[in-house]
């Protein structure tokens, strides 16, 4: 299965001057997800909500693995590992992203000192899933869909009144006990996701160079062979495989995105061998790289 999307994710989502975006996804035939939708385990300094609106999906988080179905929201906190693959066809999500740092004050008050700042330094969290029958799901929800319906038509003035509606939120869960104490993940769990991270920032900083499994064992550090049981525990494939599709989607980027020549594009995504990285090409995307560009 290709990679979708950088495990970091380095997406900007809205403008400085606006860090916020709203955004529905859809699966099926006709869409960008024809046959299920799904989005690569990464992660991001942002917040993440989802409504869920129709269908199931399996959702990782933090490397555990949760249900979750029509009518559900699901929080994804700074920093989180997550992952979202829808299990029915026809799925339709909300997204509602957001740079946590557009609710903080520069004055010391009380809300302030006793909730935006501990919650900007991760001390509190927002709760992950959010059921129909959870207290203060009705609230939660209300709010969130005025949020969504701003966010996606953009009309005048909507990013200020996303802002007061955010607050108001952020107002409601605090109020009513609804921010969570980090209590943080077992040591070693917390060292698994951190060593993981590590490997593939490495994997996605460094792909365009010539990278070898004793170069990618050395950042965590460990032998090759444990890294190898390691990374396919947790990814179900091996580092070299996964630098190998994350150098097809660079590839498949250049690809729609510039007029670079194909032999050009190879050699950039640290492909040294050109019959190589026409073979692996086409294993994942059943086509030539010049198909795969005519055909996008």
């Amino acid at each position: 299965m290709p990679v979708d999307a950088d495990l970091r994710e380095t997406i900007t989502h809205g403008t400085k001057q606006n860090p916020i975006t709203a955004m529905r996804f859809t699966s099926g035939p006709g869409t960008n997800s024809p046959e299920n939708f799904f989005v690569q385990r990464h992660w991001h300094s942002n917040i993440e909500i989802l409504f869920i609106r129709k269908g199931a999906f399996s959702l990782e988080l933090n490397l555990e693995n949760h249900s979750i179905y029509a009518g559900d929201l699901c929080i994804f906190n700074s920093s989180e590992l997550h992952q979202l693959i829808g299990q029915t066809p026809g799925t339709v999500h909300d997204v509602f992203i957001f740079d946590p740092h557009i609710l903080d004050f520069s004055y010391p008050d009380e809300w302030q000192e006793g909730w935006i700042r501990p919650f900007l330094n991760h001390s509190l969290l927002l709760p992950h899933i959010l059921h129909p029958e959870s207290f203060g799901y009705e609230k939660i929800c209300a709010l969130l869909e005025q949020i969504l319906a701003l966010g996606i038509k953009k009309q005048e003035g909507w990013y200020i009144r996303c802002k007061l509606l955010l607050l108001e939120l952020f107002a409601y869960v605090s109020e009513n006990n609804l921010l969570l104490p980090n209590t943080s993940l077992p040591a070693a769990e917390m060292l698994k996701i951190n060593r993981y991270k590590t490997i593939v920032s490495y994997i996605e900083e460094h792909y365009n160079e010539p990278i070898s499994l004793q170069h990618i064992a050395d950042t965590i550090p460990c032998n090759p062979q444990y890294l190898c049981r390691f990374f396919k525990t947790i990814a179900g494939i091996t580092p070299i495989q996964y630098l190998i599709q994350y150098r097809i989607k660079r590839a498949s980027f250049l690809l729609t995105n510039t007029s670079q020549p194909v032999l050009e594009i190879a050699m950039d995504c640290g492909f040294e061998n050109f019959s190589y990285f026409i073979r692996k090409f086409k294993e994942i995307w059943g086509c030539t790289p010049k198909e795969y560009r005519e055909k996008v």
